[in-house]
């Protein structure tokens, strides 16, 4: 019984990644809440999997790879400290990047996160 639990817990914590462009189109398509360094993303339903998924967009705009593949892996490790503990469970989420994301303090980086799920996860389901 505990070992089921726990099995339960592990999935509802485990963070993927979105691959597969319907994917990021269906993510996209679900509410937002913007803050100064992305938008962030969720999809209206939960997926079939029951696992949390993250997505990242930068676009070119932005800049070039160097500081486009820098914004990810800062976003890549500000998603795995704060999503386990606070997305919601079995949903996808696409995080966008906006140009400040490169130069923003890693703190400020997590707190709009934090912010961000907060206000997804309170807007009805």
């Amino acid at each position: 019984m505990e070992n089921l639990a726990s099995e339960r817990r592990k999935r509802a914590l485990s963070l993927g990644t979105i691959k597969k462009r319907p994917d990021f189109l269906a993510a996209q398509s679900g509410e937002r809440a913007p803050t100064p360094s992305f938008v962030l993303t969720r999809a209206i339903r939960p997926n079939p999997d029951g696992a949390t998924r993250v997505g990242f967009t930068v676009t070119r705009k932005i800049g070039g790879a160097v500081v486009r593949n820098r914004i990810k892996r800062r976003l890549r490790a500000a998603a795995r400290a704060v999503f386990p503990a606070s997305a919601a469970p079995g949903f996808d989420y696409v995080l966008i990047a906006r140009p400040s994301a490169a130069t923003r303090n890693y703190a400020a980086l997590l707190d709009d996160m934090k912010r961000g799920l907060l206000r997804l996860n309170a807007l009805p389901k």
